[in-house]
Order: structure tokens, then sequence, then C-alpha cells
């Protein structure tokens, strides 16, 4: 939908709206459905020397253990920093009809159109709308590149930088470009993570809260990490950075790379070094009901998902028994009582960890 205009398929706003994502082809199965909407479709394959949208990715829980049908898309649109005002007004009108198109499916997709380059000088405005608050965006970054998933398009430069040049990101990356190692229109250089102003700490901190009304148990979760982070600053080992450290040695475990394993590990870790038991039984909570496969239903002679024989494993090494989960999975029928009380729990845990890292701008 975004590599072509054709005015049978969804999204279509007109034939002068940028569209194209480089070495990318259609395949078969894809031209199929395409020709449902209109039987005299035909993809035309055109060369291009510059390509409006660089590249297309999805980030966030998709193809994680928090994946579930209820989940949203937040689909990255990386275009061509050189758009004009009136292509780029065109792309958006574009974005926003795919969005109403995916509602009839109840899919709820958020489409960023991102320039790069301004992402990685750190302006503020690189997204099309506010997406992560107002300082977030190396935060924002982090978080990309240890679930972003590449659908189309370009590669991102980080990929190719060794974990062991992390520090030295800026200069490796221009190295690799300067000496051609790397063709630069066949990658997107989003930036690296080597410095970190201490204030975007209080600024996530702040976002998060906002998100944790409708979503608390996975806001907590995030704060969590966000406070791990924060109580190392300024030498933070990052999640990804752990994660790219972990596959340039070979390991291409799905499960050990699964980011919200990965970032349950981590918040686990962090418990355990403060001794807060409590606080860790919480974390595991929030985990188990934003993983959302109550184990204590029965699944209907069919197979367990990877999901739910992960989350088995995980319930396992925690101690949990059948009481535990049978309370979990009856959520939905919580006496007030019950209820009131997980929401005191919640909100105490919310203004807890927003404290420290709201204090980290002050320590630096």
């Amino acid at each position: 939908l975004f590599h072509i205009n054709h005015p049978t398929l969804p999204g279509f706003a007109g034939s002068d709206t940028p569209a194209g994502i480089p070495d990318f082809r259609p395949g078969k199965n894809l031209l199929r459905v395409a020709r449902k909407f209109s039987r005299s479709f035909e993809y035309k394959k055109r060369a291009k020397r510059r390509y409006p949208v660089q590249a297309l990715y999805l980030m966030g829980s998709t193809g994680s253990i928090a994946h579930t049908s209820g989940s949203d898309f937040d689909l990255w649109l990386c275009r061509d920093p050189k758009l004009t005002p009136g292509a780029l007004k065109a792309l958006g009108a574009k974005a926003a009809k795919i969005e109403r198109w995916a509602r009839e499916f109840n899919l709820e997709l958020h489409v960023f159109i991102i320039d790069a380059e301004a992402f990685r000088r750190g302006e503020r405005d690189a997204l099309s709308h506010d997406s992560s608050g107002s300082t977030q965006v190396g935060l924002l970054l982090e978080e990309f590149y240890r679930t972003g998933v590449l659908l189309a398009g370009r590669y991102p430069l980080w990929w190719l930088v060794p974990p062991e040049e992390e520090a030295n990101y800026s200069e490796f990356a221009e190295m690799l470009l300067h000496k051609r190692f790397v063709n630069r229109y066949d990658c997107i250089d989003f930036g690296g993570l080597e410095q970190l102003p201490a204030d975007e700490f209080f600024g996530a901190a702040h976002w998060q809260l906002f998100k944790g009304i409708s979503s608390p148990y996975k806001t907590i979760l995030k704060l969590l990490l966000i406070e791990a982070y924060a109580l190392d600053y300024p030498h933070i080992h990052w999640l990804c950075q752990e994660s790219k450290t972990a596959i340039y040695a070979g390991n291409v475990d799905m499960v050990d790379l699964d980011p919200y394993v990965m970032m349950y590990r981590r918040v686990e870790q962090y418990l355990i070094s403060r001794s807060e038991p409590q606080r860790l039984e919480l974390a595991r909570r929030c985990f188990y009901l934003k993983v959302d496969q109550h184990l204590t239903l029965n699944n209907t002679g069919r197979p367990d998902s990877w999901q739910r024989r992960l989350l088995k494993e995980l319930t396992r090494e925690w101690g949990w028994g059948i009481r535990e989960l049978t309370v979990l999975d009856a959520r939905d029928h919580w006496e007030i009582e019950r209820v009131f009380e997980e929401r005191n729990t919640l909100v105490q845990e919310l203004t807890r960890s927003y404290r420290p890292v709201s204090y980290t701008h002050l320590r630096a």
C-alpha cells in the first residue's frame, strides 16, 4: 500500500502521493490479495532514482511473547527527508486512510512518519505525531533497536556497529560509510546511544505515568526498566546492546532474545539486587497479565503456542501454582474489594517508580 499508488487499493490519496520502497518486490500471494480489490489490478515495477519511503518497521510487542490479539501495531514509516511539505501532507493523508481501513478489521494501527536524519539529531518533531512524550528520543531509540522488525526497505546502520564500538558509535558509523564498506543507500542511520541527556528519564517517566491510565501493567514494567536504567546513569548497559552482543556471539535463540522476556529479566535482576521481593512479585503479575494467556483455561486440545509454553516455564520458575494462576485468570470477575486493592497497589507502584527516575536529572 505504501509502495505504489493505485486507485483501487486502500489508502489511495491521489496519484501524486509519495510511494515506493527500495528493494521491495511483492510476492505472488501479496499480488493475489491486491487483485481481490480489483480484477484489473496489475503491478508494474518502476525503477526510481529516489524512493520517498525509505523503510517500514514495526516496533513494540509485535512478534514477542507480549503480543496478543488485542495489541496495536506501531508502524514506523521512514520517509525521504527531502520531501516537500505538500508531498509530506499527502503521505500523511495516505497513512491516515490506511489506519482507518485497518480499523474495519479491528486492527489498531498507528503510522508514524519519521525523518531519520532529524531523529538522529534529537529533534522532537522528527515523528509525525507525539508517541513518546516530550523528551524521550533516546529512550525511544533504544526500544526501537530492541523491538523493531524490518518489513521492507533499508536496514538500520546500528546493526553493523559491533557491540564493543557502541561508545564510539558516531565515528564507527561514519567510517563504515566513508570507506564504502556499507552503501549509504542500503541503510538508515538513526544514531547511537553513546550520549543521553539525563532529563530524558524525567520525560519518559512522566509519559509512562500518562500511559499508565490505560495500560497499568505494561507501564509498570516499563517504568521499572527505566528505573533500572536511570540508577545506572551515565554508564548504562542497554538491553538493545545486550541483544546485539548475543547475536554477534552467535546466539539467535528467539526466546533468549524476546524483548519482553529480556525486559522482565533485567527488572528481575534489578529488584533482586535491591532485596525488594514484593515489587518483584508485582512485576511478575504485570508480566503475566500483559502476556494474557490464562494458563488455567483449557486449550481445547490444541498444542500450546510457544508463548504459552514459555509462560508456563516462567511461572514454574517463579514457584507459582494453580492458586496464584486461578486468581489472576479470574481478574475480570474480582470482587470490588479486590479491585480496589489492586488499583491502590498499582498507583503506589507507579508513584514509587516515578520518583527515583525523575531525580536522575538532578543527580546528573
